[in-house]
């Protein structure tokens, strides 16, 4: 008969921390269990879960420090290379504070105001943030309010995203020498379907490949221009597909182009 692993036997410093162990099997990994009430966001929750290996409690085999962070969730639907608008409700505490916003995707996630800025007391203002995902997929962003002057958490936001890729209306391909050696200027044209002129801004999803000779351009209704691309060099052989997101003013996604890149 298979050997039986010894019990073990789980406490929590805190008692209104539910805590319980399971076995799996034989030789199989012990599953412990926490059941914690989150409290409102930023607050933080500090407590400690002792492993026994008897049931006198006299033989400790672990020890986990627990940091349980309470975070306010946001479900954000978005459109890869355009920009999602949504605005945050901050509520001032009793006394004026000095805040920033600070992002763990900063290259994705903006916030305005962007730098640092005045929450007045019993006040209440908006927060705008601006998402512009570069990949599709479903993923977790930080967002974080700060007083600068106390270096204390003000609010705390789990933003969700659930990307779609846009459509692919045109599709290229270019040959690059790999190696790390000097990079490749090409060009390609964009027609405006409108009538009337129109002011667009160019983006990429691997801004460190593909950097445009404008950013931003304007072109007559119905008339072509050329967009001046600089691709840089790459020392591994292989291929890379780099979308470049065509906006329009207000940042949505006219059209996309895909470049797939050989390196070789």
């Amino acid at each position: 008969m298979p050997r039986e692993d010894p019990p073990v036997y789980v406490r929590c410093s805190d008692p209104n921390v539910i805590c319980e162990t399971q076995n799996m099997g034989p030789g199989e990994p012990r599953d412990v269990f926490l059941k914690v009430a989150s409290g409102p966001s930023p607050e933080i929750k500090d407590f400690f879960v002792t492993i026994y290996a008897d049931r006198w409690l006299a033989t400790p085999v672990q020890t986990w420090q627990v940091h349980l962070h309470s975070l306010q969730r946001v479900d954000v639907s978005c459109v890869t290379g355009q920009r999602t608008r949504l605005a945050l409700v901050l509520r001032g505490m009793q006394t004026v504070r000095k805040v920033k916003a600070f992002s763990s995707h900063p290259q994705e996630l903006t916030t305005d105001p962007r730098g640092v800025f005045v929450l007045p007391p019993h006040g209440v203002q908006d927060l705008h943030v601006g998402v512009r995902p570069r990949r599709a997929g479903s993923r977790f962003v930080h967002l974080n309010l700060v007083d600068v002057d106390a270096h204390q958490l003000v609010a705390s936001w789990l933003v969700c995203l659930s990307c779609r890729p846009p459509l692919i209306s045109k599709a290229f391909e270019i040959t690059l020498p790999a190696g790390g050696g000097k990079g490749a200027n090409k060009r390609i044209t964009y027609t405006n379907p409108y009538p009337s002129p129109r002011a667009y801004r160019l983006h990429s999803d691997h801004p460190r490949l593909l950097q445009f000779k404008e950013d931003a351009f304007q072109v007559g209704g119905g008339e072509t221009y050329t967009i001046g691309l600089r691709f840089a060099s790459r020392r591994e052989a292989g291929e890379e597909e780099i979308l470049i997101y065509i906006n329009d003013h207000e940042d949505k996604n006219e059209e996309t182009f895909c470049v797939k890149v050989i390196y070789q």
